[in-house]
């Protein structure tokens, strides 16, 4: 495609002038055909000596890793047989943060003969998941500056965004320290166990049920068991990845895709199961159990849950909750805490996971990690406005929903789940403050 500069516009501006001048100066209007011939003969030349952009050869070059939050460098590698001046722009991502804030990079260079040359952008990824580069734009300009040569160059390419198991692992840990402002309390995780954990001398409010006799007596004073949380125990986290997790949060709300909130709080508590020296397990659902990863634990253990989880996306389907706790019950042999990260909205959905959660509390211990959207309760408490009838029954709608969802929760309750109502920004740290709690109380 060729482009005038302006430049262009300026010679035509000149040429314009010409001829308007020859209807008060005749001779300069004789001249303007000769002035209008030497304008387009110079755009034809500049166009000639600009190159054609596709003469350039432009290739990709990502790291073999990027991780989600961390910037990276992506790179385009260019080759040039001949002299040319050009200027390309490439195409980043919803997501992604270029240095300097530019959505698109632009790199103007001037590249001799038989040279090539390496662009490279620091790029941040603000979400992980799946991303595609865009095309690239090359133009090169002529030496008299009156024209350009565009191509698009077709370098789509489709990268994959690592979640950062760094953060996550240590944001696990300061959740399980009682660090973190998002668990919503300044208390202390309770931290005693049933497993032996040493021998303290007793100390005043010490239980006296922990009082070691034989060992007393040997010493010579009071001697007390120091407990901890049972190690080895089974979590098993069950993402769902059906239609309940599909949209995106509003931007208030940070604007994630709410399938993204769910995998962070997934891979939060199984970082916390791992700290706590727990074996952990992952599924991922929806019409049917779409990805497994067994009981491990041990430092590659996050690594292979992350791998497990990027396999998926979610679905516009309903999820079988009696499929995943078919699957559990024929694979889980030991008793386990199954935690199951999904959202309650409707009657339908509450009564099979109901059923599913009656059919797992024989062996395991249910944990319902239901996150909430936050715009719910916005959209109910607005005054009903709007042009139309469904823009005025909006806020009834949405508190419709939030009364259907109160309901389902406290019949999951009924059931025997263990319900965790979590509001998006807070989800990952109610679903390991609960963990903590229901293993310091022995009940795994």
């Amino acid at each position: 495609m060729i482009e005038p500069t302006e430049r262009t516009l300026w010679l035509l501006v000149l040429v314009a002038a010409v001829g308007a001048l020859g209807l008060v100066a005749p001779p300069l209007g004789d001249a303007a055909p000769f002035v209008l011939a030497g304008a387009l003969a110079a755009v034809l030349a500049d166009q000639l000596l600009a190159g054609s952009p596709r003469r350039l050869t432009v290739q990709r070059l990502v790291p073999a890793h990027i991780v989600e939050g961390r910037p990276c460098e992506l790179a385009l590698a260019v080759d040039s047989t001949s002299s040319v001046e050009v200027q390309i722009v490439d195409s980043l991502p919803e997501g992604a943060l270029a240095a300097g804030a530019e959505h698109q990079p632009t790199h103007s260079i001037t590249l001799p003969p038989s040279s090539s040359t390496r662009l490279t952008t620091t790029v941040t990824f603000v979400r992980r998941g799946a991303h595609r580069l865009g095309r690239v734009a090359v133009r090169t300009r002529g030496p008299l500056g009156l024209v350009r040569r565009r191509a698009r160059l077709p370098l789509q390419l489709d990268i994959e965004v690592l979640p950062d198991l760094a953060r996550i692992g240590a944001r696990a840990e300061r959740l399980l320290r009682g660090r973190d402002a998002e668990a919503g309390s300044r208390r202390r995780l309770l931290r005693e166990g049933r497993e032996l954990d040493s021998l303290r001398e007793y100390q005043r409010g010490d239980d006296p049920r922990l009082v070691e006799w034989k060992q007393s007596a040997r010493r010579g004073q009071l001697i007390v068991k120091k407990l901890k949380p049972e190690t080895r125990q089974d979590i098993v986290v069950a993402l769902d990845a059906g239609r309940h997790l599909t949209g995106v949060h509003e931007v208030i709300d940070g604007g994630e895709p709410r399938f993204d909130v769910a995998v962070t709080a997934a891979l939060t508590l199984a970082a916390a199961g791992l700290a706590r020296g727990d074996r952990v397990a992952f599924a991922c659902f929806a019409g049917d159990v779409l990805a497994w990863a067994p009981p491990a634990t041990g430092r590659g253990a996050l690594g292979r849950i992350a791998d497990t989880s990027r396999q998926v996306r979610a679905l516009a389907e309903e999820a079988d909750y009696g499929a995943l706790a078919r699957f559990l019950v024929a694979r889980q042999k030991r008793r386990a805490m199954v935690c199951v990260v999904t959202d309650v909205l409707d009657e339908p959905s509450v009564r099979g996971l109901a059923g599913a959660v009656a059919m797992l509390r024989r062996r395991h211990l249910p944990v319902v990690v239901a996150l909430a959207d936050a715009a719910l309760p916005r959209l109910a408490r607005a005054p009903a406005q709007g042009d139309t009838k469904a823009e005025r029954l909006l806020p009834q709608a949405a508190a419709g929903l939030l009364a259907h969802r109160r309901r389902g929760l406290a019949a999951l309750e009924a059931a025997g789940a263990v319900v965790v109502d979590a509001i998006a920004p807070r989800a990952a740290a109610l679903a390991v403050e609960t963990y903590a709690t229901l293993k310091a109380q022995g009940r795994l």
